[in-house]
């Protein structure tokens, strides 16, 4: 059996654990747990960037916590803790993992590590609850790491919400529907001149909604949820239980 535990900041419900379950192995055993520094607020505009970036000595404390407790493979969730260091992102997940001694997977690090995976360069980011500074440091960490980034748009840009307000009240709803929307928005703005879509945003999760996106979109979609699965699921050197789950899942 293996034990997978799962990071997420302190302000971040933290059910991801049984999301992964639905395509873990049979006997994965799961576990929860949060990063001891505080950087993320209820609103993006009071969630500080240069803090997250500065989280590496918590990460490091959290993940080494998870390891003593039984955890063979940690993944962290709903911050792009990684991305913020830009072309050292792989780096940082390296210097987390050296720290628990056991393998660990970073959300903005697996994206990258995905779309290399699918042969991806030309890519189309739909930024989501995004604000300025964080779609100016997403546009960095994937460009600093050899990506081509041809559209970048958050729900705001698109039209999708009518006001800061509204969006940040959504970032923490995570409804589909309005993910939905962006994403095919996204794909359409983009024309044919991508390889594939980038999700960013802990709080658009597509687990379940992928296929039927690139079925309609055309391209590939690489959100923060399906790529940490996809790297977690490598770790373990396992396959999803079933298949349907996206050209990057089922991919394993």
């Amino acid at each position: 059996m293996t034990k997978v535990g799962f990071l997420a900041p302190l302000t971040t419900w933290n059910d991801i654990p049984l999301d992964f379950l639905r395509i873990a192995p049979e006997g994965t055993s799961v576990a929860g747990a949060f990063i001891p520094s505080r950087g993320l607020a209820r609103t993006m505009a009071g969630s500080s960037l240069d803090r997250i970036a500065e989280a590496l000595p918590a990460m490091q404390e959290a993940a080494r916590d998870l390891a003593e407790a039984g955890a063979d493979v940690i993944a962290q969730f709903g911050i792009p803790f990684s991305l913020t260091h830009a072309e050292r992102a792989r780096d940082v997940q390296s210097q987390v993992a050296d720290a628990a001694s056991v393998p660990v997977v970073l959300m903005g690090a697996a994206m990258l590590d995905a779309l290399n995976h699918l042969g991806v360069r030309r890519i189309a980011i739909a930024s989501g609850y995004y604000p300025g500074d964080w779609v100016s440091m997403a546009r960095r960490g994937f460009e600093s790491n050899g990506f081509d980034v041809v559209l970048q748009e958050n729900w705001i840009e698109q039209g999708v919400v009518g006001s800061i307000e509204e969006s940040d009240r959504l970032a923490w709803e995570q409804d589909v529907a309005v993910t939905k929307v962006h994403v095919l928005r996204t794909a359409e703005r983009a024309g044919g001149s991508i390889d594939a879509i980038v999700v960013c945003g802990g709080g658009l999760r597509l687990l379940g909604y992928a296929a039927e996106l690139e079925a309609k979109a055309g391209l590939p979609v690489v959100a923060g949820d399906l790529a940490m699965y996809w790297a977690t699921l490598r770790a373990m050197d396992a396959k999803p239980r079933s298949t349907g789950w996206g050209r990057l899942l089922d991919s394993l």
